[in-house]
């Protein structure tokens, strides 16, 4: 820390706050912290002083701590919004989606003039299955500010999530002014296709956000090829093996390499809304991706050795962002242990995969793992599985795509993909979904069920659905 030129505690005070801020505001909220630590040395207590340093912990990650300092700054102050409103954030990240509701639902009281604590009210509401409510929050925020972005992307969720395309695929195309957004924006010096006949002319299509988005929407890849263009892809490295046996493409390309001539551009995920989808013509015929005859005839071998049972791949854990209450722990999956005449493959890739080397009891866990470099490589592993079970993962989107029997794991508050109250998919006709039916009801009772349908296939022996 740098030392104060300051002479009395109180401009001490005053310069560390000043410094603190300024370097909150550039991404230093380990260093800003220390100041405001510091000056609660040098001062009494101060709201505004607690407010910052709520939102250094926070930006660290110590969201437990930010509460507690959120906390003591509104026994000082309890009429400033802004307080209010970053609790409502930091119970967020711990999963405290009713008390943050509250803390949100005060802040709009107190900052009657702002969006962003309705924007932030509408994401806590959606959190704890309020999806009415949520969506009046958006519109509530828009009318305040019609151009504020982070309410039309919440706007769009939820009314995707309901199902509403005509107008969520609309809302969704604000995607690209929400502050901190996952994708950078691409090609933005080429025109971005509007659906009119390509006459010839090359488009570049290419993926955003993660894998499993770009497993989900190069479906749309022949529609765009039969508008008479030549279609370049532009994707994940990890995906561009498997890409190449899509109907329609001329060429992928990864994320990185010299960029294709092209008269026009579109983003992946922008396709719905060029071609008006609704849940009545999604394009959902599968499957829409294959595997390629070098890793089909790699993967026959590796599992030439596993006949005579049932094969079924597993996915338990997925990256904590964006939403860390989708993932489960292999342990939860000890009741389809029990299951008769059934071989299990660990399909876990990255964060919980270390947690294979400790399966339930009687387990029969394989993995063949680390022979996988990439996407078609976990697609032909799939191809010779009789059933996927799987939480919210790119690994569930590429086994329906593959059109392979894919039974989906969701957590109370959906991705907005997977809409309501269904237990399966528009988007893929092989795949079944268990949901837990309430807040904070955990994945015992959900896991239960998967265990009851698998041992009804298995004493059937019949075709998994």
């Amino acid at each position: 820390m740098q030392s104060c030129n300051a002479n009395t505690p109180a401009e001490q005070a005053r310069e560390l706050f000043s410094k603190g801020c300024a370097l909150l505001k550039t991404g230093e909220p380990a260093i800003a912290l220390t100041y405001f630590l510091r000056i609660q040395e040098l001062a009494a207590p101060n709201p505004a002083v607690l407010l910052y340093a709520g939102s250094a912990l926070h930006d660290l990650g110590r969201y437990e701590e930010a509460v507690s300092t959120y906390q003591n700054a509104l026994q000082l102050d309890s009429n400033t919004g802004e307080i209010h409103n970053n609790l409502g954030n930091s119970l967020m990240a711990l999963g405290r989606f009713t008390e943050a509701a509250e803390s949100f639902e005060t802040a709009a009281r107190l900052l009657p003039s702002s969006p962003v604590p309705l924007t932030a009210l509408a994401t806590a509401q959606q959190a704890t299955g309020k999806i009415i409510e949520a969506g009046a929050s958006c519109r509530a925020a828009l009318a305040l500010k019609p151009d504020f972005s982070e309410a039309h992307w919440n706007l769009a969720l939820n009314l995707l999530l309901q199902g509403n395309y005509s107008e969520g695929w609309k809302e969704y195309e604000w995607r690209w002014l929400k502050g901190g957004f996952t994708s950078p924006r691409r090609h933005t010096d080429i025109q971005q296709w509007d659906g009119a006949p390509l006459g010839g002319s090359t488009i570049l299509l290419h993926a955003e956000q993660g894998f499993g988005d770009a497993i989900q929407f190069v479906r749309y890849v022949p529609l765009v090829a039969q508008q008479g263009g030549t279609v370049v892809l532009e994707c994940h490295l990890q995906l561009v093996s498997l890409f190449q046996e899509v109907a329609g493409v001329k060429l992928v390309i990864p994320f990185g390499a010299a960029p294709a001539v092209a008269e026009f551009q579109a983003p992946l995920l922008s396709l719905p809304h060029v071609f008006n989808t609704t849940l009545e013509n999604i394009p959902a015929r599968t499957p829409y991706l294959y595997v390629p005859s070098e890793y089909s005839r790699k993967w026959a071998s590796l599992m030439s050795g596993y006949h005579g049972t049932r094969r079924v791949g597993l996915v338990w854990a997925g990256k904590s962002y964006p939403d860390p209450l989708r993932s489960c722990r292999l342990s939860d999956f000890a009741p389809i242990g029990a299951v008769d005449n059934v071989t299990f493959f660990s399909l876990q890739i990255g964060d919980g995969s270390e947690q294979r080397a400790y399966p339930p009891d009687k387990f029969r866990l394989v993995n063949l793992t680390t022979n996988i470099n990439d996407f078609a490589d976990t697609a032909a592993l799939i191809d010779q599985l009789d059933l996927v079970i799987s939480i919210d993962t790119a690994t569930a989107h590429l086994s329906a795509a593959l059109g392979r029997p894919t039974w989906l794991l969701l957590p109370f508050a959906p991705d907005w993909r997977w809409l309501l109250r269904r237990n399966d998919s528009p988007w893929y006709p092989s795949m079944r979904i268990f949901r837990q039916e309430q807040q904070g009801m955990g994945w015992g009772k959900v896991i239960e069920t998967v265990a009851a349908a698998l041992e009804d296939c298995s004493l059937q022996k019949n075709k998994i659905p």
